[in-house]
Formats: C-alpha cells, sequence, structure tokens
C-alpha cells in the first residue's frame, strides 16, 4: 500500500477494547469517537482464537476452514497508526495476510472479502491454551490495568508518516 494508505488490519483481541485501541493509535484513550470511525465488525475464517496461559492476551492460530474468529477491520489513517500497532503488538505475533469478511450494521455480512493483515501468534505453542479467550472478561478484569500501565508511556511511531 502507499504511504497514505496503510495496509488494513484484523484486530481480534484486546484491540477490539475501544479505550486501548484509542490508546494505541493516539495516546489517549478517551479519544473512541476518532478510533471508532476507523473499525467496522468482522471476521476471519480458518483460524482460532484461544487464552494463553498466565496471560490476559488472547492468540489467533491456524485451525479448521470452518472456524472463524470475530473482531474489527481496522483500516489506519496513515502508516505512522500502522506503525504503532505494529509495535504494540511485539515480536511474539506476526502478521499475516488474510481475506477479512466484513458485516454491514444489521450484521450482514459483504459480498466481498477485504484483504489485511492480521498477527498470528509466532511465540511458545506451549503458551496456548484450549480455552476460548473472552473479550468481556477482559474489559471488566484487566483494561484498566492495561491503561494504568501505559498511560504516561509515549507511543513508538508516533510523528512519523
Amino acid at each position: 500500500m502507499s504511504a497514505s494508505n496503510p495496509r488494513p488490519l484484523f484486530v481480534y483481541g484486546t484491540l477490539r477494547a475501544m479505550p486501548l485501541l484509542a490508546w494505541a493509535l493516539t495516546g489517549d484513550a478517551t479519544n473512541i469517537p476518532a478510533v471508532s470511525k476507523l473499525v467496522q465488525p468482522a471476521k476471519v475464517f480458518g483460524y482460532a482464537r484461544f487464552s494463553l496461559h498466565h496471560r490476559d492476551y488472547p492468540a489467533a492460530v491456524r485451525h479448521k476452514p470452518d472456524s472463524a474468529v470475530d473482531g474489527y477491520l481496522l483500516i489506519p489513517k496513515t502508516t505512522s497508526q500502522r506503525k504503532m500497532l505494529d509495535d504494540f503488538e511485539g515480536e511474539a505475533y506476526e502478521p499475516v495476510p488474510v481475506a477479512v469478511t466484513v458485516f454491514d450494521s444489521d450484521g450482514n455480512p459483504r459480498e466481498n472479502t477485504v484483504d489485511a493483515d492480521m498477527y498470528i501468534w509466532a511465540s511458545d505453542e506451549d503458551a496456548v491454551t484450549s480455552k476460548p479467550w473472552d473479550l468481556d472478561v477482559f474489559e471488566r478484569e484487566s483494561l484498566g490495568d492495561w491503561l494504568d500501565l501505559f498511560e504516561g508511556v509515549e507511543l513508538a511511531g508516533e510523528g512519523e508518516e
């Protein structure tokens, strides 16, 4: 993609928590209205999302063709935003190209898929459990701690284009 149009990203874990996504993209967890305009409900097929041992974030791994992971298609506005998300995910994840099914406001799938990247687990396979990961549990039990941890942290990639 060109510098003005970074490649879309499918997010399926902690970045679905809008305050955390707002922080990751803007440095301000209250900037939800700005970032909510960048996401659309979506799914990726052929993958599954699982909890990780002793961590409160998930892993997506290749799975059965009929498996699906729900999340958001995120269309970053700038390459700087995309770099901030790449840095946020770190080395335990690897971006891979996927076909994303986007849903309209009524929950119906749109006809065409969108080519995007998705971060899949690229670290210790033994860390992946067989338990599903739950966004509601993360938001209820861990999101506040995450936001407290990141408060005052300068974002990598900020100000770059």
